[in-house]
């Protein structure tokens, strides 16, 4: 609960008061390096707000005794599309899994016919967020993206075994391929902040147009800071941060619980020092 609400009303809440700038009209005066600052922001501020929320809950639940499933698992960590899918919001896309992939004939009927499958369920998929054509092309942007990257899959796979190229590339490759994943979702978050898809395509158009305007620091400044903590918090769920945290935990568990307390203190004091202005959690409205 402590990490929920922290994610919530220390980070959300801050970075709220700077992502109105993606709204228009004022995106129209927005550089490009600002933008994309502004982007980060916005993916930052959806994780920490929906993730917060879930934790809460979860938090909430057992003190009472009910144990809910885990809904966030790190998932700007993920190195694939698909990858992020089982990370983000678990509840909705297990269903999405269960009830739709599967009975459509999920994998099972041939290549073209999973990619199509991926695509209806994805659309079907933003459909629940919304009567509004902005969800349904966010589903279908993430379906096709799903899908292209099930093609490359089924295409590169051979060779990446036959000449072990991701072992050779190893840490190199996992980079590139989480900042592209983190870069493909985040761009995708537009259509949910902006109340139209003209809008989106209208706010990468405006970035580009002030291209030649400089980094507003005002808002790039605070920004980057409040997207430190939930950077170091997927950071500690990298398969190295777990075997650190592991190791530390065993050499000393005494030392290792009481650095823990400390963290979830100064963390409680940021939730009554530093909240931001109340607000509604984005996933309310659907």
């Amino acid at each position: 609960m402590i990490v929920g609400f922290f994610l919530k009303l220390v980070i959300a809440d801050n970075i709220k008061d700077y992502t109105w700038w993606i709204a228009f009209p004022y995106y129209e005066v927005v550089s490009f390096k600002t933008g994309l600052i502004l982007i980060l922001a916005y993916s930052v501020q959806i994780f920490t707000d929906f993730a917060g929320y879930s934790l809460i809950a979860i938090g909430l639940a057992w003190m009472f005794g009910y144990e809910l499933i885990q809904n966030f698992n790190f998932p700007y960590i993920s190195q694939s599309i698909s990858e992020f899918w089982r990370r983000w919001h678990i509840s909705l896309s297990t269903w999405l899994r269960d009830y739709l992939y599967f009975p459509l004939g999920g994998n099972r009927k041939g290549k073209f016919r999973t990619y199509v499958n991926l695509m209806i369920v994805m659309g079907l998929g933003g459909l629940w967020h919304g009567a509004a054509i902005s969800y349904i092309i966010w589903g279908l942007y993430h379906g096709i993206g799903l899908a292209i990257e099930r093609m490359f899959a089924d295409l590169l796979e051979p060779l990446w075994k036959r000449y072990k190229l991701e072992g050779a590339l190893g840490w190199w490759v996992a980079l590139a391929k989480g900042l592209f994943v983190f870069t493909f979702v985040s761009f995708g978050w537009l259509l949910f902040k902006l109340t139209t898809s003209t809008q989106a395509i209208e706010f990468v158009i405006a970035m580009w147009r002030n291209r030649a305007m400089p980094l507003d620091m005002s808002v790039a400044a605070p920004v980057i800071l409040l997207s430190i903590p939930p950077f170091i918090y997927h950071l500690l769920a990298t398969p190295r941060g777990m075997a650190l945290r592991k190791s530390w935990s065993e050499k000393s568990p005494a030392r290792y619980r009481r650095l823990e307390a400390c963290a979830f203190g100064i963390l409680l004091y940021f939730i009554f020092a530093n909240a931001g202005s109340s607000d509604a959690f984005i996933y309310f409205q659907f």
